[in-house]
């Protein structure tokens, strides 16, 4: 070190250094056991000791560094075990920084919880190294080893205090190895009839990347097909009454169908495509392109659907979705930054995302609009993780969850599952609306299912052989048409009456 400055500085910069360890020691290693540990019975679960010991070990770091002054690797380390906090920090809290306002885990300080405060704690001890870093100047990281001054000296036996602290409420409330702590801890206590330990942690988990959302997304083209092999036990079924394939220039396979009955069009959806067809089936009258990775991530779409006799709705797997309106004054170099292509004539009004609870971790392949309630519903499709079918409905008004449900069978309906089957064994895949009654398809099974919108339960149920992997579906007068991956539509003749097809409509199964 040179200079005349150079003692002094040195001198600050060490006492400055010795203020931060002891906050650190004082506040969040020594506070969270002397005062919310032992005082108040708050023990750590093993993401909180995960933050602890890291907090911990950059203390005894800036030990090091006050004994035997600024070496490079000292520094470094802190730097490293840093990093690793705010990881910690935020994979502990993102486990409930989505849950509703003032909800969380454990104690509030100040309004946030504990495990949140750590991001904040970390990120200033990687602030303050990297400020230390740029007071040092050349010859500063010298290999001398320096006595601890008096203040110094109390700051390292306050650390070995609040380190036996830990170690002790560790031992209590933890355990000794094996036992590594748990995720929902016990209120400590110093009797040890009240003392919990517990080898939940051990268990085997899933590994991956991306943790529980490493969810495979849908695949209808590699769906194993089994007409005969539904939940139900013997259900009537509803012949194909005539195919038709469509020459229509659609870019990509078939991904959903819709139809309006005011304009008599149909609505198909591809991969990111949304095409408007007359009722011949004969001429594409307007379509978009959408590029799907402007704005919000569009996934590949699922379904599609009217919302008015201009206006559409595409569904993507991932629940994201895109509102389009005619217009005839728009133009293509118009909506440029929306579509990759488009025919003119058609605008986009907006995109975003659905937000779902029960049906979080799966994904969607079926999208309906309801006119009576003015919403749109998803079914959600199963999963290796999660196996349940999920019906969600979103307000159009606000394109807000305004209700969850998993359909149950109607006692009244004469319905029999087959043993150790369930309706979570239906892989939907197209879905409509008629007069009250949401119309569900299973493209594993070429399982049909009429749910009661108003008492949320299966009222009837039927098998539709001779289909060819179907992805969506829509009443075309007394006309359901089932349109297939491939862009085939199977014509089945299901006369409606009041919201429901009468039995006689079809022959039941063997």
């Amino acid at each position: 070190m040179t200079g005349s400055d150079g003692a002094p500085r040195r001198k600050a910069i060490f006492i400055v250094l010795a203020l931060l360890v002891l906050a650190l020691v004082a506040g969040p290693i020594g506070a969270s056991v002397f005062v919310l540990g032992f005082g108040f019975g708050d023990s750590p679960c093993v993401l909180c000791w995960a933050q602890r010991t890291g907090m911990v070990l950059i203390a005894l770091t800036g030990l090091f560094v006050l004994r035997y002054g600024p070496r490079p690797r000292y520094l470094g380390l802190a730097v490293l075990i840093g990093a690793l906090g705010v990881y910690m920090g935020v994979r502990h809290s993102a486990l409930h920084l989505a849950r509703d306002v003032g909800q969380g885990f454990s104690a509030e300080l100040l309004g946030a919880h504990t495990y949140t405060w750590s991001i904040l704690i970390f990120w200033v001890c990687i602030l303050a190294m990297a400020l230390l870093l740029m007071a040092l100047r050349d010859g500063d990281a010298t290999r001398d080893v320096r006595p601890f001054g008096g203040f110094e000296r109390v700051v390292a036996w306050l650390f070995l205090l609040a380190v036996g602290g830990n170690i002790l409420q560790a031992l209590m409330s933890t355990g000794p190895p094996p036992f590594v702590g748990q995720s929902d801890p016990v209120r400590f206590s110093f009797n040890p009839r009240h003392w919990v330990w517990s080898l939940e942690e051990w268990h085997p988990a899933p590994v991956s990347l991306r943790g529980r959302w490493a969810i495979d997304k849908p695949d209808v083209g590699g769906l194993h097909v089994d007409t005969t092999g539904g939940p139900f036990a013997s259900l009537p079924t509803i012949p194909v009454a005539r195919t038709v394939s469509p020459n229509l220039p659609l870019e990509g396979p078939v991904t959903g169908l819709a139809y309006d009955e005011p304009t008599k069009r149909f609505l198909f959806t591809t991969d990111h495509g949304l095409f408007l067809v007359d009722e011949a089936l004969s001429t594409i009258q307007r379509y978009a392109i959408v590029d799907p990775g402007f704005s919000v991530d569009l996934a590949t779409f699922g379904d599609g659907a009217f919302l008015d006799s201009r206006t559409v709705v595409a569904v993507a797997e991932n629940k994201s979705y895109v509102i389009l309106r005619e217009d005839d004054e728009v133009r293509p170099d118009a909506v440029f930054r929306y579509f990759l292509r488009s025919s003119g004539g058609i605008d986009e009004v907006s995109r975003g995302r659905f937000a779902t609870v029960r049906a979080r971790m799966m994904y969607v392949l079926s999208a309906a609009f309801d006119p009576a309630t003015n919403s749109i519903y998803t079914v959600s499709v199963p999963n290796r993780r999660v196996r349940r079918v999920v019906i969600s409905r979103f307000d159009r008004g606000d394109l807000m969850l305004s209700e969850e449900f998993l359909p149950a069978i109607d006692p009244a309906a004469g319905l029999a599952l087959r043993d150790n089957r369930s309706i979570d064994d239906l892989y939907p895949t197209a879905a409509t609306v008629r007069e009250g009654a949401l119309y569900v398809l299973s493209a594993n099974d070429h399982t049909l299912v009429a749910i009661d919108l108003a008492t949320r339960r299966i009222g009837s149920a039927w098998t539709l052989p001779g289909l060819q992997r179907p992805v969506g579906m829509a009443f075309k007068g007394g006309q359901l048409v089932v349109a297939g991956q491939s862009g085939s539509l199977a014509i089945l003749d299901v006369p409606i009456r009041s919201g429901r097809i009468p039995d006689s409509a079809g022959t039941p199964t063997q």
